[in-house]
């Protein structure tokens, strides 16, 4: 931490006689103005060599995340992409629990998919299950009645 405030201390040191420097340039005539140019030069490269370790890392990170994430997506979605496919396979496969378990997945992220509750209640029935298509039965009314007041408060 020493040698982090020590670099920056210097660098900020030789960043300002950098800028004193060309300063002094300025005044000068065309030809006793090379050596305080090239020195603030100097300085100035002194002073980005002393603060590179610190920030390269952060701006090349920076300048590359938009191109990496054209490689490597964020896995940040809010919700999974909606999909029947594995639901339909289980529920043609006969394998209830994992069917039922990607229907409630559907309807956690998609509670206004009416085919899930459909094709839910058409799995319970072809099980046997009066107990689940009881249940997605009534979730599904209580799901339109919300939908129906919804549409009632819009159009007034």
């Amino acid at each position: 931490m020493h040698l982090l405030t020590a670099r920056r201390i210097l660098a900020c040191i030789a960043l300002l006689a950098s800028v004193w420097l060309m300063i002094v340039a300025l005044r000068s005539s065309w030809l006793a103005a090379a050596f305080p140019v090239i020195g603030s030069l100097l300085l100035f490269v002194a002073s980005v060599m002393l603060t590179a370790p610190d920030t390269a890392v952060k701006i090349a990170e920076w300048i590359a995340r938009p191109f990496a994430a054209l490689f490597y997506p964020d896995d940040e979605f809010e919700k999974p992409p909606l999909s029947y496919v594995l639901a339909r396979k289980y529920s043609q496969e006969r394998k209830v629990d994992a069917a039922v378990q990607e229907y409630e997945k559907i309807l956690f992220y998609y509670p206004e998919e009416r085919d899930a509750y459909l094709e839910l209640i058409e799995l319970a029935q072809r099980v046997g299950d009066e107990e689940l298509r009881e249940k997605y039965e009534e979730a599904m009314r209580e799901w339109e009645l919300k939908a129906d007041n919804v549409a009632n408060t819009e159009q007034v």
